[in-house]
């Protein structure tokens, strides 16, 4: 051993070896089962000192295994006990695996532990292990792990028993704390000697693919989400699927994802996992509506060959409950056989006692808005914008500039850029004040919300703006403090889209509404740098600025919300929807709401309502069903007449929406109609005739669109965040009224049943969760007792370790800057944001990429953005990895729409700290192209960039053209407001650009007899 390390350290050091003599004869290594496929294992490195000498000094075993690290025989018994540890830090893959929101230890991963200790005590077969309690993984730290194998038997049996405890209890124990009630067990077991097993007869997957009714793998994990389980990438890797009359046969492969270190497994339990999770698509066990199942037993396991990275799987009917597994390699050799595994429903509420974390515990978010430090300067110049400009200019600290000179006031972006063609000088900022002038109706909204579009895709069809931020100023259509008064109403959609505008185009809009305070005159001016420097929505109340954030709400002992009146009338819209449907029968059995007014177009002849009529009167209610579009007022006065004196109106839920999703520039005022008639008008129109009613509850279902910012969704988002605004509205009129601003539904409801697997996939990547049905329903529950606080709520499943990832992945504007609060500590440390006006603002590692790409040569640059593109065209879309995705393969065949086009010019963006044209995937339509043109904007000039040469010959020519115009040429004019702007640029700060220059004679002798490094400080001096 000796002579090997000083060896090794020779050759570290330079020395010239012969390493025949030194090393032991080489071995054949037989290839792997799968078929090749350009994918890259890389070894992982054990922690230093862990190994076979470091282990065998203490009479250990190092285990080669990704999660038992370490074994130890123990004395006189006979008995075996293997170590190891799992934390989210070192196996991210894991976690990709959740149920109900909490990241679980798959099933699988027991079933791995105990074929690793079968293999090594010669009990190959695991007869039967059974699971006793879930093993949940922490958001930070990790976990310990202990599998006890006891002595064999007379027949050859050995029981086995895996435990865990956290972290930090085994450190305390081993401190001398109390170790009494660390430990859990999971699960246990019999291992069983199979010396030499006879794999099964395979022939069904060798004939391949097989006949039967193709089945789409997005159609399972849909119906996965909606169940609540929660599969990320690296647990997705069902390929395809057929449904045979007794069987269901599936091709699964490893994801990249969770690829690294897969060799050491026998069998990886992601790709296990997988390869059983086809049992969804039907036929083989019954999926009760309130209930979970989970793995319970597993019976006759073998596995027959390792290191598989894809399998050809065949599952049957193994009795009530249970299924059976056999699965092959892609030749269709036997991989590994299951007898059965059995399944067990567990009800979603004891699932949550059982796991700790009741939904509306974790799920429910308020809105606050906390105080933020402004910078200490204004910015040097900035431009009002808009038919508001002339009534805000003279707003305090807005109508004058920095140096004491007017603002520049125009009525809309094409007057700026005329006056930008012409020479005008170029603001930092532009402000566009929107301002309602009138009270809110449903006309009001709407054409308000229409005239900030307009100035929002006429700025962007600017390209010289493109490095000037457009923030978007209003004056009371937020509630930034607990209680106040929404002083504009019909201002308030105006947020949710300019939100949306804000993902879509990072860096190009910002927000900012204040309260009219004379402190403004600072503040104000502070609020523009302030976006300069990276902020995207303040508010100013008396001159202090505030920033949104999502905190949770408080626990359930804390509120006292309202209750639903049984002798009263609850009237809910969009009633005949699957959430309308929802709704009312939980009011009927949870809430004991007797009398329930119905409203939808269809009224009692829409799809479902004979059902659900026949649910209610079985619940002892009395539904009422009435077609009404809310949105017309008329029609809804005259059904709000009918209300009975005697069971009166006590209770509203405003739950109809439609969807009409696009991107920015292809939304329409129609389509911004269309989504606010449903949302708004009739929200709108609930409020003003129902003001003399007794009601205890007004609740408005609402969007985590119109917060978040959700991209494609900006009509959407302004009709949520007019909805949450009008709620804070009637708070503070002494109303009784609260806003849910729902996350995602699981399963096909009329708002989300468009979506496609890659929509899912995208929303889940971004931090977004599906909740179940009865998630859903008990953090209705949850937030009507917490509303007596907030009149603004956010019931919505996170997942915080994605959005852990996507920060990580793609800086922190790839997260919505009201979850980073959310985020653990550690992975939310603040970073100066780049400027606005300097191009997008670009994530951690971003600027280091593109410096990186610019130290390569031109072959080599170009390789690596052919393969930086195709990983960001296969994370957006969902595929397994880059190689997935053909470099010359059109956008438009791999399905790339509007919105996925534009999240992968912002990732792209991100990665390389290039401002990106909109159109980058419709102009150059594949990854080959795109990287091309990324390459060319990364070279920069072809000559090597000798700006200031040739700012020198530009300014020669300019001389020469100058002489050529005749006196009267208007160009003149144009041209000298011009140079005055760049004189002014060159002028160093403080100085009087009208000042004499040092004399020519002094300057020719100062730079005749300068050498390189006094040029370089002369340059630095006037610059």
């Amino acid at each position: 051993h000796r002579l090997l390390t000083s060896t090794a350290e020779a050759w570290a050091h330079g020395a010239t070896l012969t390493w025949d003599p030194a090393l032991p004869p080489g071995h054949l290594t037989t290839l792997p089962t799968y078929p090749f496929n350009h994918h890259h294992y890389w070894a992982v490195t054990s922690p230093a000192g862990v190994g076979d000498a470091a282990a065998g000094r203490f009479g250990m075993t190092w285990e080669d295994h990704p999660f038992l690290r370490g074994g130890l025989p123990l004395a006189d018994s006979g008995e075996r006990v293997f170590a190891g540890r799992l934390a989210g830090s070192e196996h991210d893959w894991l976690t990709d695996h959740a149920v109900s929101g909490v990241t679980l230890l798959p099933g699988t991963a027991f079933v791995e532990f105990a074929l690793h200790a079968g293999a090594a005590t010669g009990c190959g077969r695991l007869e039967e292990l059974s699971v006793e309690a879930p093993l949940v993984l922490p958001a930070a730290g990790g976990v310990r792990v202990q599998m006890r194998v006891s002595a064999a038997d007379e027949s050859g049996r050995r029981r086995v028993a895996i435990h865990s405890a956290p972290e930090a209890a085994v450190h305390s124990a081993a401190e001398g704390g109390d170790s009494a009630g660390v430990w859990t067990r999971h699960g246990e077991g019999t291992l069983v000697p199979d010396p030499e097993p006879t794999p099964p007869d395979a022939d069904w997957a060798r004939a391949w693919p097989p006949a039967g009714e193709r089945v789409e793998p997005a159609e399972l994990y849909e119906r996965f989400g909606a169940l609540g389980y929660e599969y990320g990438e690296a647990f997705a890797g069902v390929r395809a699927v057929w449904r045979q009359p007794d069987a269901l046969l599936a091709e699964v492969l490893l994801p990249d994802r969770a690829s690294t270190g897969a060799g050491r497994f026998g069998v990886h339990p992601a790709l296990l996992d997988a390869a059983l999770q086809p049992w969804i698509a039907g036929g083989l066990l019954e999926v009760p509506e309130d209930a979970v199942l989970l793995p319970f037993a597993w019976q006759g396991v073998s596995l027959y060959a390792t290191g598989a990275g894809a399998l050809r799987v065949r599952l049957t009917k193994a009795g009530d409950g249970a299924v059976s597994l056999q699965a092959a390699d892609t030749s269709g050799a036997a991989v590994l056989s299951l007898g059965a595994l059995v399944m067990r429903p567990l009800a979603r509420r004891k699932l949550d006692v059982l796991l700790g974390t009741d939904a509306g515990e974790r799920s429910l978010y308020r809105v606050e808005w906390q105080p933020r430090l402004l910078p200490a300067g204004p910015p040097r110049s900035w431009a009002v914008l808009g038919p508001d400009a002339d009534r805000l200019a003279g707003t305090p600290g807005l109508g004058d500039q920095p140096d004491g000179g007017p603002t520049a006031l125009y009525p809309e972006v094409r007057a700026l850029r005329k006056a930008l063609a012409a020479g005008a000088p170029r603001p930092e900022a532009v402000v566009l004040p929107v301002l309602s002038g009138a009270g809110a109706t449903p006309e009001s909204v709407r054409q308000t919300t229409e005239r900030c579009l307009t100035a929002l895709q006429d700025w962007l069809d600017a390209e010289e703006l493109v490095d000037t931020p457009l923030i978007v100023l209003t004056r009371g259509a937020v509630a930034a403090v607990p209680g106040e008064e929404i002083g504009d109403l019909a201002c308030a959609g105006v947020w949710g889209l300019v939100r949306s505008a804000r993902s879509e185009h990072p860096g190009r809009f910002a927000l900012v509404d204040t309260d009219g305070h004379p402190d403004d005159r600072t503040a104000l001016p502070l609020a523009l740098r302030a976006v300069l420097d990276g902020a995207g929505q303040l508010s100013l109340r008396a001159g202090t600025a505030r920033t949104p954030v999502l905190l949770r709400a408080g626990t359930p002992e804390e509120q006292r919300g309202p209750a639903f009146d049984p002798a009263g009338t609850v009237l809910v819209t969009g009633a005949t929807g699957t959430l309308g449907r929802l709704l009312a029968r939980h009011l009927a059995a949870e809430h004991g709401v007797r009398h329930l007014l119905l409203l939808s177009r269809g009224g009692r002849a829409a799809e479902g309502a004979d059902e659900l009529a026949a649910e209610l009167a079985g619940l002892e209610a009395e539904p009422c069903f009435a077609a009404c579009d809310a949105a017309d007022r008329e029609a809804l006065a005259r059904v709000l007449a009918e209300v009975p004196a005697d069971r009166p109106l006590t209770g509203v839920i405003h739950a109809a929406g439609v969807l009409d999703d696009g991107t920015l520039d292809a939304l329409t005022p129609e389509r911004i109609g269309t989504v606010m008639r449903p949302k708004a008008d009739a929200a709108l129109n609930l409020h003003e005739l129902t003001r003399t009613s007794p009601l205890s509850v007004f609740a408005v279902f609402s969007g985590a669109a119109g917060i978040l910012g959700r991209p494609g969704q900006a009509n959407y988002a302004a009709a949520n965040t007019f909805l949450d605004a009008l709620a804070q509205h009637r708070r503070a009129h002494g109303l009784p009224a609260v806003s849910l601003a729902w996350g995602l539904w699981g399963g096909a409801t009329g708002m989300t049943g468009h979506l496609s697997g890659t929509d899912l996939r995208r929303m889940r990547r971004s931090g977004i969760a599906p909740m179940t049905h009865d998630q859903g329903l008990a953090l209705f529950d949850r937030a009507l007792a917490a509303s007596a606080e907030d009149p603004l709520l956010v019931p919505m499943r996170l997942d915080l370790a994605a959005l852990v990832r996507e920060r990580a992945e793609h800086g922190p504007d790839a997260v919505p800057g009201p979850l980073l609060g959310l985020l653990p500590a550690r992975a939310a440390v603040r970073q100066a944001a780049a400027p606005v006006r300097g191009g997008a603002p670009a994530p951690a590692g971003g600027e280091g990429t593109a410096e990186r790409l610019a130290g390569l040569g031109e072959e080599a640059r170009l390789r690596e953005l052919v393969r930086l593109v195709r990983a960001e065209v296969s994370g957006v879309l969902g595929y397994s990895g880059p190689d997935a995705v053909e470099p010359g393969r059109p956008f438009k065949d791999l399905g790339f729409d509007s919105l996925t086009a534009v999240e992968l010019r912002n990732r792209l963006g991100a990665a390389t700290g290039l401002r990106l044209p909109t159109a980058l995937v419709f102009d150059r339509p594949t990854s080959q192209a795109v990287a091309e043109y990324l390459a060319a904007e990364l070279a920069g000039p072809r000559d090597g960039g000798d700006t200031a040469a040739a700012a020198f010959e530009g300014l020669e020519a300019l001389a020469a053209a100058v002489g050529a115009l005749a006196e009267d040429d208007l160009r003149r004019d144009v041209l000298r407001r011009r140079l005055t702007e760049l004189a002014a640029a060159l002028t160093p700060q403080g100085r009087n650009p009208s000042a004499p220059a040092p004399a020519p004679s002094d300057l020719d002798e100062r730079l005749d007899s300068a050498n390189d490094d006094d040029l370089f400080a002369f340059i630095e001096e006037q610059l």
